[in-house]
């Protein structure tokens, strides 16, 4: 007897209808960053700007914890099922990682000796900050190397070590690489669109880097 059921099909990571907007985690990040309105009614713009982050990233990454247990293939319907404004959306990460670097300064500079909470708001967020952006270009990263061909294939265009096609945690570590270091590690570049992206990234995370190392002279000397 010949077998007519459909073949098993691969469950996929992201449920429920693709989005024309935003992928459903940055939608849901920039739905809670509008928290710091009312906050801003009761502390200063700048504390108010940094604990609506802080609240909508912590949330953000807990999303990312299932990613990181899925093989392949589901990480491959993800980055299709999620692409909706992926430039747009690194150009908010841009954007609010500069709202939030002029937020922690003029919080530093509103007084010389800042207190522990203050301290801890600003080391929080920068970190947060940090995290958050690094995700974003993993996830990235990830959508162009998945994203099909003329062919159907997968575009690729970043040479990983080890068998098999590359899983959330090779992206991630592709990433934070290179928000730490500016440069690969033992991965080669063979595609000219994530050069681009990859030099934006490193732009951006020199830029960023610089802003954390001048606000810790400032709490350090003040």
């Amino acid at each position: 007897m010949v077998d007519t059921s459909p073949a098993q099909q691969p469950v996929p990571l992201e449920r429920g209808a693709k989005s024309p907007f935003l992928p459903w985690r940055y939608g849901l990040f920039l739905a809670l960053c509008l928290s710091a309105v009312p906050i801003a009614l009761a502390l200063p713009w700048s504390r108010a700007v940094m604990g609506g982050f802080d609240i909508a990233a912590m949330v953000f990454i807990a999303t990312l914890w299932p990613l990181f247990g899925h093989d392949h293939k589901q990480i491959r319907d993800a980055a299709r099922r999620n692409n909706a404004n992926r430039e747009v959306m690194l150009l908010v990460t841009f954007i609010v990682s500069f709202v939030l670097l002029v937020a922690v300064g003029v919080e530093l500079s509103q007084k010389q000796n800042h207190s522990a909470w203050t301290i801890t708001l600003v080391i929080a967020t920068l970190m947060l900050a940090w995290l958050f952006s690094n995700f974003i270009y993993a996830m990235h990263y990830a959508y162009l190397w998945y994203s099909p061909d003329t062919e159907g294939d997968d575009c690729g265009g970043v040479d990983f070590p080890g068998d098999g096609p590359p899983e959330f945690w090779d992206f991630t570590y592709f990433s934070f690489t290179l928000g730490m270091t500016f440069q690969t590690s033992d991965m080669d570049i063979t595609s000219r669109s994530i050069r681009k992206v990859v030099t934006a990234h490193c732009l951006a995370a020199f830029v960023f880097n610089l802003g954390i190392v001048a606000f810790t002279i400032n709490v350090l000397g003040g």
